[in-house]
């Protein structure tokens, strides 16, 4: 008989493959035995999570990401989709220090930021969903958005210029990164210059006196 949860080790973290027949609350069941009786091995960590076996919806993804740290040392620190190609072109496109630094003392959201929202953080802030239109989200780091940003952006703030937002696709017009707040568009000849492709992420980053917005291949965030 199929194993409902198997945990496998990955360079990120650990990945659990998920039975998709197994009803759901018996999947959380197995779980939490699975970690409460490896509490010892895995000891006290900090790891990046992915599921694979089974489709999942965000809040069944939260439900087993409680699971394990409540039957367990590990703290969850995100969750990475191991087959999304956006996810990984973005990944592998940021200024590996840059990266690193963002999320080291980041706070991870998952899910989409929703219109009529508005929050502050007081560190850099790394969000796994959308930033939808009429959202706001502010924070003194840096800011990675692992989705669209549609809605309002404010990265260093209140007056840290040398951060950045990054994004798999930017439908705002305006962003703020420090004390600088201004119109952003990709003009078009970064599309003839960078041949930006499909699943390639943006920047917008302060270059002198004004906000550049342009695909990750171009090299911004290595000038700032």
């Amino acid at each position: 008989m199929k194993e409902s949860v198997m945990i496998k080790s990955n360079p990120y973290g650990i990945t659990l493959f998920l039975n998709d027949e197994t009803p759901f609350e018996q999947l959380v069941r197995d779980v939490c035995m699975k970690f409460a009786s490896s509490r010892n091995f895995f000891g006290k960590a900090e790891l990046a999570i992915s599921f694979e076996g089974r489709n999942l919806t965000t809040e069944e993804q939260t439900v087993l990401v409680e699971a394990v740290e409540l039957n367990s040392d590990i703290s969850i620190s995100m969750i990475y989709e191991p087959d999304s190609a956006k996810t990984r072109s973005l990944k592998s496109k940021i200024d590996r220090m840059c990266y690193e630094n963002t999320l080291e003392h980041a706070r991870i959201i998952r899910g989409s930021i929703k219109s009529g929202q508005e929050l502050s953080f007081e560190s850099s802030v790394v969000i796994l969903g959308n930033v939808k239109p009429g959202a706001k989200i502010s924070a003194r780091g840096n800011i990675l958005i692992f989705g669209c940003l549609e809605g309002e952006a404010h990265a260093g703030a209140p007056d840290d210029d040398n951060c950045f937002i990054v994004a798999e696709d930017i439908k705002a017009t305006v962003a703020q990164i420090g004390t600088c707040r201004s119109q952003v568009e990709l003009q078009e000849k970064w599309y003839q210059r960078v041949r930006r492709r499909d699943n390639e992420g943006f920047v917008i980053a302060k270059w002198h006196d004004t906000l550049l917005l342009e695909p990750l291949k171009g090299g911004l965030l290595k000038k700032i």
